[in-house]
């Protein structure tokens, strides 16, 4: 395999936005005269803008990106990027990713977490989807929801959707990034309580995904109905058959774990009021935390293969797309939104993910070399290094591995701390 540095990943980026202005019908709003002139604002730098800028105005990003001799004007960046479709970014996204190595796997199977972040954007009352006001006498507030698909082992996000505030169903965005995942890379989704539904249940059994969910306790004792006579027990493993279905006939009803879906929930795979009914073979297990919580994992895979171990330590994977969207947004600068109109706003938030995969590359690529008498671990200063490789994007730096090999933190395993619960607006939670 090829050696990955950062000017050949640089290359390959910079070869998948020429691909996209080969295709230019798709992803330019005027092809037959957007980009035809040299300007001195080039498709390439209108594309790489919004993967590299930070958290300054677009008129001081620009000094840092564009050579001062030939400094344009902030509206001739924003006229620019306004001829460019948000297919465009999407796709580069989609593309560029495609590119990168995935090498890493479990029991041969990629593992996938999906979770979803909340975006404030420019205050801009005149958008409906994403504009809150609902307490008298407060000033309102812009936001999105993204939901993305994040391979845990190779620290890269793979899928993405952009929902508005009231629009955002982070299980129907689940399902939809389920349905399109390549069904030659064996994936096993992970997810938090949040995505647990039936008709979550149906997009991974019928798309064959493994898939491992933490669920509620009310959630395990209404799948299984025999939950109930092993909850004395600190940790259990049921393997049994759920059936599914839209009727409350006797033949129906007669079914062992028959779960009737009502009209109003959606379940994409049975219209109402259909007499088919679903089987699934699926597996609960309750866990015991060392807090002296019980937790609960549903999942499809074999108690054959899997042991209850194994289980623990695939959810505990989880966390990583927590502390990828920790860096995403206050690192890679997703925070930092530069314009209030909603293509740039999209654009943006397409585009970190891309900036974010180039630099996890390079890191996963690079080895911090560790001393015998250091009494820790260390490893490259994730935040130093994406500064360094985003400044690498925009031509300032010329080498940038000798920078980042000796930036090294220490890896502390074991350490707790209280997680701190952020108090939510009341308006906001009526929408979850």
């Amino acid at each position: 395999m090829k050696k990955i540095t950062p000017a050949s990943l640089k290359k390959s980026l910079f070869a998948s936005i020429d691909d996209i202005l080969e295709h230019k019908d798709k992803y330019l709003v005027n092809p037959q005269t957007a980009f035809s002139r040299t300007q001195k604002i080039s498709f390439h730098d209108a594309m790489l803008f919004p993967i590299v800028a930070a958290s300054e105005s677009t008129s001081v990003e620009m000094l840092d990106f564009l050579p001062v001799s030939k400094m344009p004007s902030q509206p001739a960046m924003n006229y620019r990027r306004d001829q460019i479709k948000v297919s465009a970014f999407s796709n580069l996204f989609k593309d560029f990713t495609a590119k990168l190595p995935q090498n890493k796997t479990y029991h041969g199977m990629y593992l996938i977490a999906c979770d979803g972040t909340r975006l404030n954007t420019p205050y801009n009352p005149k958008d409906p989807e994403s504009f809150v006001c609902n307490i008298e006498g407060r000033k309102g507030f812009n936001q999105y929801h993204l939901n993305t698909c994040y391979d845990v082992l190779n620290d890269m996000f793979t899928d993405a959707v952009i929902q508005g505030y009231f629009s955002m169903n982070e299980k129907q965005a689940f399902c939809e990034m389920m349905d399109r995942y390549p069904k030659d890379k064996p994936a096993l989704f992970i997810a938090d309580r949040g995505y647990a539904s039936y008709n979550v249940i149906a997009h991974a059994m019928h798309n064959d995904h493994n898939f491992v969910i933490r669920l509620t306790s009310a959630m395990a004792k209404n799948i299984f109905d025999c939950v109930k006579e092993f909850t004395n027990l600190e940790e259990f493993d049921i393997e049994e058959v759920i059936h599914v279905g839209r009727i409350r006939t006797k033949e129906a009803m007669s079914y062992p774990n028959y779960h009737c879906i009502h009209s109003r929930y959606q379940y994409d795979y049975i219209p109402a009021g259909d007499k088919k009914i679903d089987a699934f073979q699926v597996r609960l297990v309750k866990i015991k935390l060392s807090s002296g919580e019980d937790e609960y994992l549903l999942t499809n895979l074999a108690q054959s293969e899997f042991t209850i171990s194994d289980l623990k330590y695939i959810y505990r994977r989880r966390w990583r797309i927590e502390t990828a969207y920790r860096c995403l947004k206050y690192v890679s600068g997703m925070v930092h939104i530069h314009s209030i109109k909603n293509h740039f706003i999209f654009q943006e938030i397409y585009a970190k993910p891309i900036g974010y995969n180039y630099c996890a590359a390079i890191m996963r690529s690079t080895k911090a070399k560790n001393s015998d008498n250091k009494k820790y671990i260390y490893v490259i200063d994730k935040t130093y290094l994406f500064k360094t490789c985003i400044r690498f994007l925009k031509g300032k730096l010329k080498k940038i591995q000798e920078l980042f090999i000796k930036r090294k933190v220490p890896v502390r395993a074991g350490r707790k701390f209280e997680r701190i619960l952020r108090r939510q607006h009341a308006d906001t939670l009526q929408y979850r």
